[in-house]
């Protein structure tokens, strides 16, 4: 009996061994790489625009993963998972150029290089419509059209 006892605790040692082993080599997030990702999170909101081209209805969600050198700049850049509308995707990679230059790693980071990877989120726009809520009329309305020259003449 002692003997099944002691073979299970050996067992239950062994299977949760390579767990604690991810666990404790995972890297610490110090105060300053947290910071540091702040930074970059901020940058990245800064350079973000919504496609003009879009159109109405359309939405979806672009990552994009990006490696930054010890200095800060941009390495290269790539779509790690496409949102299915071109534009989407483009806009995404185009919103970590503009982001650039990024601040410089830590000095807790070891390598000389950094990949973040980070979701984009272009939520779709509601096509206008007439409802209750919403009495404006589209504006190749006649009526409007009408209303419009005769308040503003020559505008």
């Amino acid at each position: 009996m002692l003997r099944r006892l002691v073979v299970c605790i050996a067992l239950l040692v062994a299977a949760s061994a390579p767990a604690i082993a991810e666990d404790s080599a995972a890297p610490q997030v110090t105060p300053s790489v947290a910071a540091w990702k702040q930074d970059i999170s901020i940058r990245l909101r800064l350079a973000r625009r919504y496609p003009p081209t879009l159109a109405r209805g359309q939405g979806g969600t672009a990552t994009v993963a990006f490696r930054i050198d010890r200095a800060g700049h941009l390495v290269s850049s790539w779509l790690i998972e496409s949102s299915g509308i071109p534009v989407i995707d483009a806009e995404a990679l185009a919103i970590v150029e503009r982001a650039q230059p990024f601040a410089a790693l830590p000095a807790d980071v070891g390598d000389d290089t950094a990949v973040l990877t980070v979701p984009f989120n272009f939520g779709a726009m509601p096509a206008p419509s007439l409802t209750e809520s919403n009495p404006v009329p589209p504006r190749d309305d006649p009526a409007l059209k009408a209303k419009l020259n005769s308040i503003c003449r020559g505008c």
